[in-house]
């Protein structure tokens, strides 16, 4: 590792220009080396915007691929010794000098055997999402997986909030509570839209699997966990996200046909047994 770890932000973009106008002065405001736009044939104004600022690099692909294919556009612009912070166009950045917090954070974790290490990811009212993080992608966390989106549909009542979380806090170990202050907690998957991984860890797998169009974060820890790279949540590097949907009504059936995908190439008996 080199004695300055250079930290670059790669942001996925598909048609979010308004957005990127509003994040990039803030990824300017914060050290990066580098800034990358990596844009998934974009119909929009993306462009036009990105060449307002000119320490931005654009990449830009020739069709539409969706989000996983679109990030692995930056694995041809990057060394192997670089830590790249992927977040998503629709975001807003709250941490200050974000570069070096997250030279701090990949230094904290590094003799733990962490190479990916995501943020907290949360709404504009504070609270934070309630997939943040979570366990391996398996029956045991399908069945698991709506109960935190559970408990934050009460956060509001917070006496009928507490006693859902009671109920069902033996199940959601493994997922974030959103009644508690987030903390760190070596995870499973991490929130793709506010991360940091080692540009080496991320060619080691050869990057996201292009053809996902769905639960790509799932599929990549998985293949993390095969060659014992360790996966780490840390609340100190935050963004907010706006929840723009370029994914449409298509996103269920994606949704649907990602986890089928998941379960025939990692094997029925790991997904049935893995926890």
């Amino acid at each position: 590792m080199p004695e300055r770890l250079p930290v670059i932000a790669a942001v996925p973009n598909y048609n979010m220009g308004d957005y990127l106008r509003r994040l990039l002065p803030q990824l300017l405001d914060r050290g990066y080396d580098r800034i990358f736009v990596l844009d998934d044939a974009s119909t929009d104004h993306s462009v036009d915007v990105v060449a307002e600022f000119g320490d931005v690099t654009l990449v830009r692909a020739a069709v539409n691929r969706g989000a996983s294919a679109n990030r692995n556009q930056i694995i041809d612009q990057v060394d192997d010794d670089v830590l790249i912070h992927f977040i998503d166009a629709d975001m807003d950045l709250k941490t200050p000098d974000t570069a070096d917090v997250a030279r701090e954070l990949a230094a904290r974790y590094a003799a733990q055997g962490v190479g990916v290490i995501g943020g907290l990811v949360s709404r504009s009212d504070g609270s934070q999402e309630p997939h943040n993080y979570g366990p391996s992608f398996s029956f045991r966390a399908t069945l698991t997986s709506g109960l935190p989106l559970l408990v934050d549909r009460f956060r509001h009542q917070p006496r009928l909030a507490r006693t859902v979380g009671r109920v069902v806090k033996p199940a959601i170990k493994q997922w974030p509570n959103v009644l508690e202050a987030p903390v760190p907690k070596q995870t499973y998957w991490l929130h793709e839209g506010n991360m940091l991984i080692y540009s080496h860890v991320l060619k080691s797998v050869g990057g996201y699997d292009a053809s996902m169009r769905e639960h790509e974060a799932q599929d990549l820890s998985i293949r993390l966990e095969k060659l014992g790279i360790k996966r780490q949540f840390d609340p100190t590097i935050e963004v907010v996200h706006h929840y723009v949907d370029v994914r449409g009504k298509t996103r269920l059936r994606n949704q649907y046909y990602a986890a089928r995908y998941i379960i025939r190439k990692h094997g029925l008996a790991r997904y049935l047994t893995d926890r």
